[in-house]
């Protein structure tokens, strides 16, 4: 145990044991230094009023411009109180800062009740902030319901996305509740070594395009223990990622965890989904892709994942074509080394595994490790589909893979 005793401005002695160290004025100021207590940045302080009604936006970039001036690690703090909501407009948080910023989200934001924008810009933009951190338990809330419609009808061409970080290298993220997005609720773009933990993001399972989670040109990201249930993919993985670690993630309604859609130039490498659990979606694990793509997805693995009632639980599309009529192309996005081990669970449909790879760009090492699926709609036995994959199976295999008998 240190004991500090203060004698002079100038001087400190500092008693360790049956020792005596005396030090200087010098760590004196860093003492000072280290215990002084972060700035904290409470919009309310800059004109924020919180009640749902009044546009607060003009009142957080004040705050934010203070915070982000701060040299001390300041705290920018969106408050909590009974009914107190803050309503902003379309907004971004840009850096560089003067050091790292800590972002607590304990009040709740909502987005205006309209269709505010022509085009599907996202609603609030943090960009280029090295070493941020944003937590909190408020509930962020994009009013998609009003947008939803305009989208399935094609009268919109997009919608905005709840929250964005790019260029946010060093970014954690925990805690906070997205609901209701009018397009995707979170994009990760160019920003690694990022870790999301302790999310809750909901959309209703027909909701178009609310995708959870997207990520995108980033390399080291971490997800997990987060639960995820939208109209879109829970998680989706685009080019330009390596090393990604999708784990503990409680995935539906929803259309799965995907990989893609990958088209030209695309690079995906080093992908893990673990110990998640996925129900009630669409797709369990995906990887899909476009005729006439380029590039490669490789060293991919899933292992340990239990699906509920989950249409196609294994999906691999190198045909991917949403709306259907897309021309046959030769080229494609090379996918080889993808190891599926320990996955269990129903499928609503009797073909429970679906390789389905281009005939110019073969999938390639294609392993199947202890993996099982019982048919939920009869005692009939569970099918599978393979076109122009290799690959190895290991242990019990149901439904069997013929193709991948070597």
């Amino acid at each position: 145990m240190v004991n500090w005793v203060f004698i002079s401005d100038s001087l400190i002695i500092a008693s360790m044991g049956n020792g005596v160290v005396i030090f200087g004025l010098w760590v004196a100021a860093i003492l000072s230094l280290v215990s002084a207590r972060n700035s904290i940045y409470n919009v309310a302080d800059y004109g924020a009023v919180g009640n749902g009604q009044r546009d607060d936006t003009q009142a957080f970039l004040k705050a934010w411009g203070a915070a982000c001036a701060d040299s001390y690690y300041p705290t920018f703090l969106i408050p909590s109180g009974k009914g107190r909501t803050f309503l902003l407009s379309q907004i971004t948080f840009s850096g560089p800062c003067k050091s790292n910023v800590h972002v607590q989200v304990s009040g709740n934001l909502v987005a205006p009740n309209k269709l505010w924008t022509k085009k599907p810009e996202t609603w609030i933009v943090f960009i280029n902030i090295e070493g941020l951190t944003v937590d909190g338990h408020g509930q962020i809330d994009g009013q998609g319901a009003i947008w939803w419609p305009c989208i399935t009808k094609h009268i919109c061409s997009g919608a905005p996305y709840i929250m964005q970080f790019l260029g946010c290298t060093g970014l954690k993220l925990s805690g906070i509740y997205l609901k209701n997005s009018p397009g995707k609720h979170l994009a990760i773009y160019k920003s690694d070594w990022t870790t999301i933990k302790g999310l809750t993001i909901t959309a209703p399972g027909d909701s178009p395009n609310t995708d959870g989670i997207l990520i995108a040109e980033s390399n080291h990201v971490h997800v997990y223990s987060s639960n995820i249930g939208v109209g879109d993919d829970c998680v989706a993985i685009g080019s330009g990622c390596y090393d990604v670690n999708i784990s503990s993630v409680t995935c539906g309604p929803g259309h799965g965890i995907s990989i893609g859609s990958l088209g030209a130039n695309s690079k995906v490498e080093k992908v893990r989904v673990s110990g998640c659990n996925i129900f009630q979606t669409t797709v369990g694990v995906r990887i899909k892709t476009w005729q006439g793509g380029s590039g490669y997805a490789k060293n991919i693995l899933y292992e340990h994942i239990v699906f509920n009632s989950v249409r196609s639980p294994i999906l691999i599309d190198q045909y991917y074509c949403p709306q259907g009529n897309c021309a046959n192309k030769t080229s494609a996005v090379a996918i080889s080394d993808v190891t599926y081990n320990d996955l269990h669970g129903t499928s609503v449909d009797p073909v429970a595994i679906k390789i389905a790879c281009s005939e110019s760009m073969k999938c390639d090492r294609v392993v199947l490790n202890d993996v099982s699926f019982s048919f939920e709609g009869s005692q009939a036995p569970m099918q599978s589909y393979c076109l122009n994959a290799y690959g190895k199976m290991y242990g019990k295999v149901v439904p069997e893979v013929p193709c991948l008998k070597w």
